[in-house]
C-alpha cells in the first residue's frame, strides 16, 4: 500500500516519561516508559547490572490505525519521538537533515529502548514509515515534509541534543 492509500490515526494514546537509566559497572544503558506521575529515579540491582537514573522527558506514545485497511500499526519499540537539532556534524541523523532541506524537512527519531544499541534492537523501519505517512498526511504548509527515522542511526545518544515530543496533540509537528 502506498502512502497516500492509507488513512492513519491515533490510537491507544498515552502520557507518561521517556526514562534512561545506566549501569554503573558495564555502562550499559535502557530506556523505558513510565506512566507515574512522575518519573522514578530509585537505583537498583538487577544480576552484574546496578541502573541508575539518568534522564528523563516527558513523551508520549501511541499507535497508528488505518481506516481504509483495518490494520494497526502496533508501535511497540518506539518509546518516543525526538526532533533531530542538528547538534553533530557528524552524526548520519543531522547530515540527513541538512541534506533534506533544514527548512522544509524536519527530521524525527523513533526512540528505543536500548539508547546505546548493544542488543541491536530498535525502531523497526515499518514503524518509522508508518509515523512518516501518518504525520505527512496532516501537513498543510506547501513543500513542508517530516521524516521518521530508527534511533540507531545517530551517532551517540550521550551527545544528542535532540527535543522529545511531549505535545499530545503533536500540534508541534505540522
Amino acid at each position: 500500500m502506498t502512502q497516500s492509500e492509507h488513512q492513519w490515526s491515533i490510537t491507544n494514546l498515552r502520557s507518561g516519561w521517556l526514562v534512561t537509566e545506566g549501569c554503573l559497572h558495564c555502562g550499559a544503558k535502557a530506556s523505558f516508559f513510565s506512566f507515574e506521575e512522575r518519573p522514578p529515579i530509585d537505583a537498583f540491582f538487577e544480576g552484574e547490572h546496578h541502573w541508575r537514573y539518568l534522564e528523563s522527558a516527558q513523551a508520549v506514545r501511541f499507535d497508528l490505525s488505518c481506516a481504509a485497511t483495518g490494520t494497526t500499526a502496533e508501535l511497540d519499540n518506539v518509546l518516543g519521538l525526538l526532533l533531530c537539532m542538528r547538534c553533530d556534524p557528524d552524526c548520519l541523523i543531522g547530515c540527513m537533515s541538512r541534506l533534506l532541506g533544514s527548512d522544509n524537512t524536519s527530521v524525527y527519531l523513533a526512540l528505543c529502548a536500548d539508547p546505546s544499541h548493544r542488543s541491536g534492537a530498535c525502531a523497526r523501519p515499518e514503524e518509522a514509515r508508518a509515523l512518516t505517512e501518518y504525520f505527512n498526511g496532516r501537513i498543510k504548509a506547501p513543500g513542508k515534509k517530516i521524516v521518521f527515522l530508527p534511533c540507531s542511526l545517530r551517532r551517540n545518544s550521550d551527545s544528542c541534543r535532540g527535543e522529545v515530543v511531549a505535545d499530545v496533540g503533536m500540534t508541534a509537528l505540522y
